[in-house]
């Protein structure tokens, strides 16, 4: 599948994992966004891209880092600094496919009390997460 960011320049195939839509309320994730993360999980061997002048890379963490347009900003995708795991934002896929579905929620607990989503989704608290990639 093409995924692009929003001027166009970087572009980049993938293979999608599965269609489950996961939703992050981590602080980064909300302040990098202005809001919730929406992403699906990927196959990190085969996120490849066509264009790639303009991504940049930031290592949030000790072992995870965010990839982004230098030049017009857009959030592109998570994934951790050895590739075992990587997902996109699901935005930047050219054309949605209509199995997606909402999945799960991460980072529950640090979610502001403002909003909510209305569809049941599978929780994960902040320690859930990190144990599921720092076991």
């Amino acid at each position: 599948m093409h995924a692009q960011c929003l001027c166009g320049a970087t572009q980049f195939e993938v293979n999608l994992a599965n269609y489950q839509v996961h939703v992050c309320h981590c602080s980064l994730c909300r302040r990098q966004s202005s809001g919730l993360l929406m992403s699906i999980d990927v196959e990190s061997s085969a996120l490849v891209f066509q264009k790639q002048d303009k991504l940049g890379i930031f290592k949030a963490s000790a072992w995870g880092e965010r990839g982004f347009c230098k030049q017009c900003g857009t959030i592109l995708f998570w994934r951790m600094q050895d590739h075992r795991y990587c997902n996109i934002n699901v935005f930047a896929l050219d054309e949605l496919p209509k199995e997606l579905s909402l999945d799960m929620e991460i980072y529950i607990d640090n979610k502001p009390d403002f909003y909510s989503l209305s569809q049941s989704t599978k929780k994960m608290t902040e320690a859930e997460v990190m144990a599921m990639f720092n076991p």
